[in-house]
């Protein structure tokens, strides 16, 4: 294995100036004309830098452990960890990546990893916008796309509150005034609560009388997406739009819209919330939709992290979901 010694020794310098240039701390202290020397050499030689090692000085790496929950096995959450990943890289760190899984033991065990490691900073990832229990023996830690059980660790999430608002702002401004809301049954969650309560605030805020039996609810398995849409829609005083919890619940309603004869956007205006690109661009019409900022997240936090902000960040960081406007809405029929 090629050493620090045989970079050296190819590039015509010192083995310390070499670990400089190979750390980046060579601005100032080693000519450029050397530091080219030196990373050309590294280059040839193939050499890879001993992240660990060179952490030992400071009991850190420059590495970012990511404890993620289920996070590469759904659609929803892989682009936070594709942003950790190759802005990690962008920048020169390392990232160590295990999963939680659905049990307490394996939670744990991926904290002893990360605290064996010595990793520089440590993220809690979970598969969707919850309040996360940290573990205390974790000091340099984080939550991407939820918010810690405890004050003083930082979380970035999903602005759930804007992106409903939005949502509905955007049907009211086409003249919606009958707007549906096909909601998550399980009020207990954090996206599911505060989108549901958005959309009652926007709707009252506009003039417009909150309707609770344009209001329903149903599980993630499409059958019972679908009873709840057919609700909706199967009745004489159906609304002229509907906005969805997520995309997979929109999917639900274009079904049941299909099935009574109703085309979207000419009859029944459609906003979805995600921006889950195997549904929102792969139905007919196209979905207008509310896209998550997972990558955004994943983005500016890491850059955060590798600049050494983590203990200045605030307990709680929301980023704006944008409205993805495509087909599925129009103004309601005369």
């Amino acid at each position: 294995m090629t050493t620090l010694a045989d970079v050296a020794a190819a590039a015509g310098v010192s083995k310390a100036a070499a670990s400089l240039v190979l750390s980046g701390k060579s601005e100032g202290r080693v000519s450029e004309g050397k530091a080219a020397l030196v990373r050309t050499a590294a280059d040839d030689l193939g050499y890879v830098r001993d992240a660990i090692a060179g952490g030992m000085r400071n009991g850190r790496t420059r590495t970012i452990g990511v404890i993620g929950e289920r996070v590469l096995s759904t659609p929803y959450a892989v682009a936070m960890i594709d942003a950790v990943l190759s802005t990690s890289q962008d920048l020169g760190w390392s990232v160590l990546l295990t999963d939680s899984g659905r049990d307490g033991v394996a939670a744990e065990d991926a904290v002893r990893e990360m605290v064996s490691r010595r990793v520089g900073q440590v993220v809690i990832a979970p598969m969707y916008h919850r309040v996360v229990a940290v573990p205390e023996q974790l000091d340099d830690v984080v939550v991407l796309n939820g918010e810690a059980d405890r004050p003083g660790v930082p979380g970035v999430v999903p602005d759930e509150r804007q992106g409903a608002h939005d949502a509905v702002a955007h049907l009211l401004s086409l003249g919606h005034t009958r707007i549906g809301y096909l909601g998550h049954d399980n009020a207990e969650t954090i996206a599911v609560r505060e989108r549901g309560d958005a959309y009652r605030a926007t709707l009252r805020d506009a003039g417009v009388t909150v309707d609770e039996s344009l209001m329903a609810t149903g599980g993630l398995d499409p059958d019972s997406v679908d009873a709840a849409a057919a609700g909706l829609l199967d009745r004489t005083d159906r609304p002229t739009a509907v906005f969805c919890y997520n995309d997979a619940f929109a999917a639900g309603v274009y079904r049941q819209a299909a099935r009574l004869g109703i085309s979207v956007p000419r009859d029944l205006s459609v906003v979805g919330f995600d921006d889950l690109a195997l549904i929102s661009t792969n139905v007919d019409p196209r979905l207008t939709t509310m896209r998550l900022p997972h990558w955004e997240m994943g983005e500016w936090l890491t850059r955060e992290l590798a600049a050494g902000r983590a203990g200045e960040l605030p307990d709680l960081t929301r980023f704006t979901c944008p409205l993805i406007e495509r087909a599925s809405t129009a103004p309601p029929a005369v």
